[in-house]
């Protein structure tokens, strides 16, 4: 369904919102004050037309080749409103309300490259030649400009919205289950299923069992010009996780895959990718089973 908001302002816009809204927002009894906000002038940018906020069937629509990607980290709805200055340069505001924040880093993470001109907005942000982009909580912003350059106005209002948003987040707690021996900062990606995955390392099949319920994390290592990605991937049972460790590993060995290394525990499956087997390699294997106090099975 799409939603429009009107422009108003004061109790008149806070009863409209919430009489009419709140379904497409949030399920909180409050709207949260960044879409208050985000209905108003920024700066020197002029609000142009409605704000539309987009669920459910109307929102993967509009998403189009998106969709899927999104769905995967469980989006609830999408907000968009577009700004016009004097010299008729835009600029388009979206609000991604994901389920939680985890699903909020993990969306923001897939586009995340550790040489990237990362910004202190929100939890982390990331400035490139026409966006802004941060998360906080469970919301992924992005601010998007019609011309490239400098960014200091659009820093300024993304960091406005930010402080909206009165909550407080941290990465997947997965994330901190990585070595950090070599680790490349800011490397890391989170996911649940496999088409998140595919962006990250490619598998032709989902031997690994990936759905909705799993938690997976990959860091990506640096070594003496060595490169490898190491990769924890947390399933709801232990017969899920031997499952998705004795199907991976036969498809491993019925192709010769030299650059893939497996192991499970528990109710984890974790490894390393692109990293030939090597000493270093087996230290990074060591390191993931210290790291997660694991007693690994092979």
């Amino acid at each position: 369904m799409i939603r429009k908001i009107l422009i108003l302002t004061g109790i008149s816009f806070t009863l409209f919102v919430s009489g009419w809204l709140t379904g497409c927002f949030t399920t909180e009894k409050s709207l949260p004050s960044i879409y208050y906000s985000v209905a108003q002038n920024m700066g020197q940018y002029v609000v142009k037309g409605k704000l539309y906020c987009y669920e459910g069937a109307e929102l993967y629509k509009y998403m189009d080749n998106e969709a899927e990607g999104y769905r995967a980290y469980k989006i609830r709805s999408l907000s968009v409103q577009k700004y016009q200055n004097d010299s008729g340069i835009t600029l388009t505001i979206k609000i991604y309300n994901m389920l939680s924040p985890q699903d909020a880093f993990g969306i923001y993470s897939l586009s995340r490259n550790p040489e990237a001109r990362f910004v202190n907005i929100g939890n982390e942000g990331i400035n490139s030649s026409y966006t802004i982009e941060f998360w906080k909580a469970n919301f992924y912003v992005k601010l998007i400009h019609s011309i490239p350059g400098p960014k200091d106005d659009l820093i300024k209002i993304a960091k406005e919205l930010a402080g909206k948003i009165n909550r407080n987040s941290k990465e997947p707690q997965l994330v901190s289950s990585l070595p950090v021996k070599n680790y490349i900062p800011k490397s890391v990606k989170f996911f649940h299923e496999k088409i998140s995955l595919n962006n990250i390392y490619y598998i032709p099949e989902n031997f690994l069992k990936l759905n909705d319920k799993t938690n997976g994390v990959v860091g990506y290592y640096q070594n003496n010009g060595k490169k490898a990605k190491a990769f924890i991937i947390k399933y709801s049972s232990k017969d899920t996780a031997k499952t998705a460790y004795e199907e991976y590993s036969k498809y491993l060995d019925i192709h010769q895959k030299q650059d893939a290394v497996i192991n499970v525990s528990d109710n984890y499956v974790f490894g390393v990718w692109d990293g030939m087997d090597s000493e270093w390699t087996r230290g990074i294997m060591n390191d993931l089973s210290n790291t997660l106090g694991l007693n690994a099975q092979g």
